[in-house]
């Protein structure tokens, strides 16, 4: 419920945006400099106003700037919580400019069936239940719990809390699983069953609006057949695995569904030690810059590197065919301690992103049926990679490279669903299906 004072200050604003910019002119520059005098959120009905407000860097006794205005827009729409995010100025008296935020909202919490392929092949399935609440409180807290058969069953149990301490900007992940994973050493041809139980639980601090510093730590206990104990570096079949770790994230992507411009730069460094068993050091970095070239055309550029120092068990080894893969050689598998991965992809838009409202029997979905985007984007990509032993010259190392085209679908949910036809350095071609952006 609204408050008297907000409901008429938005029956103004409305009145305002009718004659004046409900047509959604891109053309904002009559309020340009204006001092905000009120902003108003509508659409979020279990979306507390705070978790929005404080994604917008236009506050109330600030200055109006449409540029800013759009970018408040898509750092909204990067909670994930919203399909839709719509910001209409409207003159509020002499020199002021009120804001209406309308949002329309995605079903939060429900309960779902589980069919999802593993190491993204269409041969490794797994299915079963899950239960996800994906906005607890309405502030964007998120638990999830999942329970699975098929290929390499499990369960798992997650809560995030992306914002508490007030103005300090704290955030916490804590995520505990049960996991029987098939093995992915390439050593031997056998692919046996590795029992993973374990925690992780990671602190973290936002700087602004960008910038992110974390601290994780976790436990993982391995159990895999004695019999390929000696795969091990410890020559044990089970394994002690207490790790931590700090990272930092710096991102200015416009969009984390489908980016076209910004930037995304992420450093991480994890020691795992167990004394007589374990010990060892991984470190790396992801590099990801997004231009755009001309209006909608946009570059995205990616440069991605894993180090390792010490004697890696076989379930901390770095892979290419697995979650990591070259477009061209999609199911080659390279196996090693160091990995360099590399891309480019041209983008440019073939139906422009709209929104379609489908009306479902007797209003059941009622307004999550409402606003879902629909579009239709093209891109050409390069993509190469290599995994290498830590001793090895790389000038020795072989890399996998992989060139094509591809049509990528904005859904509701899934986000991005990608149809690619892509080439490997000999021109022998493979058909791409798979969800999200490549990078």
């Amino acid at each position: 419920m609204y408050s008297m004072n907000k409901t008429i200050f938005f029956l103004i604003l409305l009145l305002t945006v009718l004659s004046d910019v409900f047509a959604r002119q891109e053309d904002f520059s009559q309020f340009e400099s204006q001092t905000v005098a009120k902003i108003v959120i509508l659409g979020n009905d279990h979306t507390r106003d705070e978790v929005i407000l404080r994604e917008m860097k236009t506050k109330v006794g600030g200055v109006f700037h449409e540029d800013a205005i759009e970018e408040d827009r898509k750092r909204i729409q990067n909670l994930m919580l919203f399909t839709r995010v719509e910001i209409y100025p409207a003159r509020a008296g002499d020199q002021q400019v009120g804001l209406i935020v309308i949002v329309s909202e995605r079903w939060h919490f429900f309960p779902y069936p589980l069919f999802f392929r593993n190491e993204r092949s269409w041969d490794k399935w797994s299915y079963g239940a899950g239960l996800l609440h994906n906005n607890i409180r309405g502030m964007n807290n998120k638990l999830l719990t999942e329970l699975w058969l098929g290929y390499n069953p499990g369960g798992l149990f997650s809560y995030i809390n992306p914002w508490f301490g007030g103005e300090k900007h704290f955030y916490y992940q804590l995520q505990v699983y049960s996991l029987n994973i098939k093995s992915r050493s390439l050593q031997i041809p056998q692919r046996f069953n590795e029992q993973h139980h374990g925690f992780s639980f990671t602190f973290g601090r936002r700087y602004g609006y960008h910038t992110y510093a974390t601290a994780m730590v976790g436990y993982d206990y391995v159990r895999f057949p004695a019999m390929y104990a000696y795969l091990q570096p410890s020559g044990v079949a089970v394994q002690h695995t207490p790790m931590f770790g700090f990272g930092f994230r710096y991102d200015t992507r416009d969009l984390y569904e489908y980016p076209r411009s910004g930037w995304f730069i992420e450093l991480y460094v994890k020691e795992t030690t167990f004394p007589k068993q374990t010990d060892y050091q991984q470190f790396g970095g992801d590099f990801r810059h997004y231009h755009k070239i001309y209006k909608e055309i946009s570059i995205a550029v990616r440069g991605a590197v894993d180090f390792s120092r010490g004697k890696l068990p076989t379930f901390s080894r770095l892979y290419l065919g697995y979650k990591e893969r070259i477009r061209g050689q999609f199911f080659t598998q390279v196996e090693g301690e160091n990995r360099a991965i590399g891309g480019v992809e041209l983008r440019f838009p073939l139906l422009p992103v709209r929104y379609i409202n489908i009306d479902s029997p007797g209003a059941m979905l009622g307004h999550y049926s409402q606003n879902l985007p629909f579009g239709i984007s093209a891109g050409l990509f390069y993509d190469a990679g290599a995994v290498w032993r830590q001793k090895a010259k790389i000038g020795d190392v072989d890399f996998l490279t992989g060139f094509g085209a591809g049509l990528h679908f904005h859904v509701p949910y899934a986000d991005v669903v990608r149809i690619e036809y892509a080439l490997n350095a000999d021109f022998d071609s493979q058909l791409i299906i798979d969800i999200e952006a490549a990078f």
